[in-house]
């Protein structure tokens, strides 16, 4: 959803549950339509849960990221980073557990 300032995009990102413990990809973008994207994450596995955002930021061949604001209960919940391949930004996955359920909204800023 454009939320009204020229080359700025929000989106809540499709709900993710995993069925086992490999890595997947959980959102892309084409390098030409952002060049930064900032995520807030939540992840689920069973009554734990695990919230934090991440900057991802491109320059068309190299992904730079940071995870910050990190809170869980009890431990992490899995990992998530960023490759870049064919033209897209990739956000990948790996659960600690399976089943997880990772919710997450991203805003793009335009190159």
């Amino acid at each position: 959803r454009d939320i009204g300032v020229t080359g700025v995009q929000t989106c809540a990102l499709p709900i993710y549950t995993t069925s086992n413990t490999n890595q997947v990809v959980v959102d892309s973008f084409s390098t030409s339509s952002f060049r930064s994207a900032t995520y807030n994450i939540q992840i689920k596995d069973g009554t734990s849960y695990h919230v934090f955002d991440m900057k991802v930021l491109h320059d068309g061949t190299t992904v730079f990221m940071t995870q910050y604001s990190e809170i869980f209960t009890g431990f992490r919940l899995g990992t998530v980073d960023a490759t870049i391949s064919a033209g897209k930004v990739n956000l990948t996955f790996q659960p600690s557990n399976s089943p997880s359920t990772i919710k997450m909204v991203r805003t793009g800023i335009t190159s």
